[in-house]
This record gives structure tokens, sequence and C-alpha cells, in this order.
């Protein structure tokens, strides 16, 4: 994320909607904001709540190799998530979420049925982290502690219905730095911070983090498959209509007993065209996309249309 470090006191609004774009000069940071327990999950919005939850349940029906996997290791850590999310959405959100003695239920509302799941797990045979991840839009992340045969802390398991140009198979088992290895000054800006933090991390505290970029659709999943942006037809009149804002809002929070973190990964998705609508938004976005490097263009693949989206933004200026 860019961070302009003169601001560091500066208190960033991290509730939605979502426009995490910092000024110049470009500055690799995490970015990080404790927030409290209210604000871990994000529901504000029912009609794209039900819209993420039915997607959801299509792809793990679909394609569940691809979103779920976990290793061994990550059981206690899936069970004391489990536990968490749970006391969590019932306390914060009775509304949504009832617990019952054996069920936990998801209340209906306007474009959602409802949906009930039993938490006895060695009745059900379902994954702690998979159900947990079913209760909310969020993707779920277990990150382990670094073992004898692990040179850092490392992913050892996942929920990833909605990934952003990754794919879960290609990064499980490896480790945070081996992760994050394509990331434009990632070695030199960001990984003697990051790993510091998250072993100094204090227990059940939770944090947040923004990241955003622009892609030329709006569907949920993004996982590498399509990793090269190939539409050059996006120019200054039609940028509006023809780009999406993604923003990925991360949390983490560090788990007492396992030392384990969870990492929680919630997408929005908005127009480009809707920018307009928030007084200084575009102009915001204007100079925080001139002021990424080539390297981190490249990376968030909007080198492509970056001029495009310069000159539409200029008529909010």
């Amino acid at each position: 994320m860019a961070k302009d470090s003169k601001k560091k006191k500066k208190r960033i609004n991290h509730r939605p909607p979502h426009f995490p774009f910092e000024d110049p000069p470009f500055v690799l940071s995490m970015g990080l904001l404790k927030i409290p327990d209210t604000e871990w999950f994000e529901i504000f919005d029912l009609t794209e709540r039900a819209l993420q939850l039915l997607e959801k349940r299509r792809l793990l029906a679909s394609i569940y190799k691809d979103v779920f996997m976990a290793d061994a290791s990550a059981l206690q850590a899936s069970i004391c998530v489990l536990s968490l999310i749970l006391e969590n959405l019932t306390t914060c959100r009775p509304d949504l979420y009832s617990l019952n003695r054996n069920t936990i239920e998801l209340k209906p509302h306007k474009n959602f049925a409802g949906e009930k799941f039993s938490i006895d797990l060695r009745m059900s045979g379902m994954h702690p982290l998979d159900l947990a991840a079913r209760l909310v839009q969020e993707d779920l992340i277990i990150m382990m502690p670094p073992e004898k045969d692990k040179r850092g802390w490392w992913l050892a398991a996942g929920s990833l219905a909605f990934p952003s140009r990754w794919d879960l198979n290609d990064k499980f088992s490896k480790t945070m730095d081996a992760i994050h290895a394509p990331v434009p000054f990632y070695n030199d800006q960001l990984k003697n911070p990051t790993n510091k933090f998250f072993d100094q991390m204090p227990c059940d505290e939770i944090f947040a983090r923004r990241n955003w970029s622009l892609y030329d659709t709006p569907s949920l999943r993004q996982d590498g498959t399509k990793s090269i942006v190939k539409n050059t037809h996006i120019n200054s009149k039609n940028a509006g209509e023809q780009l999406w804002l993604r923003v990925e809002r991360q949390t983490l929070r560090k788990l007492k007993d396992t030392g384990a973190i969870l990492f929680t990964i919630r997408i929005h998705i908005r127009p480009l065209k809707q920018l307009g609508k928030f007084e200084g938004v575009a102009k915001r976005l204007a100079k925080a996309l001139s002021a990424l490097p080539p390297e981190m263009q490249a990376y968030k693949q909007t080198n492509i249309f970056s001029d495009s989206v310069q000159e539409y933004l200029d008529q909010y200026s």
C-alpha cells in the first residue's frame, strides 16, 4: 500500500466505502490500524452480502479443492477461529446470526434464503475453517509460526473463494516471504517490518489494512488464470464503464492458544464511474495512480490503461 511517511499520525478512515489512496510519494507500507471487535467483519449492504455468500457457495460446490485446503497442523488454530467467529457474529450481528445448541443459523433476508449449519463437527465431518468461512463474506487464511522445517511464517490453511490474482494451490505451505516475492519492493521495504510485527503481534487484538487496484472485470474470483490484462480498447471515454475499483480489506488477528495468525480478506468492487459521486475521491485516485512506480504499475496491471484512466479522472478535478 502506498503511504506518505509524513502523514503516519493521520487517522485513516477504514470504514466503507473504502478509498485507500495515499498521497505521493509512493512508499510500500503495512498501513495497519487497530480496530474493535465490532469492525472485524464487514456487513453493510445486504444485497451485496447475498450475492457474495451465494457465489462462495457456488464455488465451493464446483471447485472445492481449489478454494479450500488445510494442513493437519492448522486444525487447532481452525477450531479457535471458528469459536471466535461464532461468538463475534452472534454478539455483534444478532439480527443476522443465531447460535443454538448444535447449529448456527444465517437468518434470511432479501435475496438470501438463509442457512443452517451444524456446529457439531464430529457429526458433520466439516473442517472448522471451512465452516467458519461459509458464515462470512470474507476469505480466511491461517499463517502458522516458523517451524524447524519452515524458515518463516507459512500458509497452513485457507478458504479462498475470491483471490486477487493469486492461487491458493500455488501459495499453500509456502512462507510469507515466498508468497510476497512477486510484490515489487517487498524484500527491501516490507519484509523485515512485516516479519517483526508478526513475531511481536499481541494476541487477540485486531488490525486492518487495505490494498487497491483497477480491474477490467467485476468478477469476484481472480485466481490468476487470466493474469495479463488484454483489454486494450479502454480509453478516456469508456474507462468509467470498463473498469472497476477493487479494494481488498484485510484483518490480522493472532490466536492465543496456537500463536497462529488469522487473515481475513474482504473484497469490495465498485465501478470506476461511481467515484465521481464522492467528493475528492477521483482526484485522490489520479494522484495515487500517477505516483505508482513502473514496477508497481506492472504488478497491479494498471500500466496498460493508466493514461486513459488519468484522462478520464481529469473531468472530476
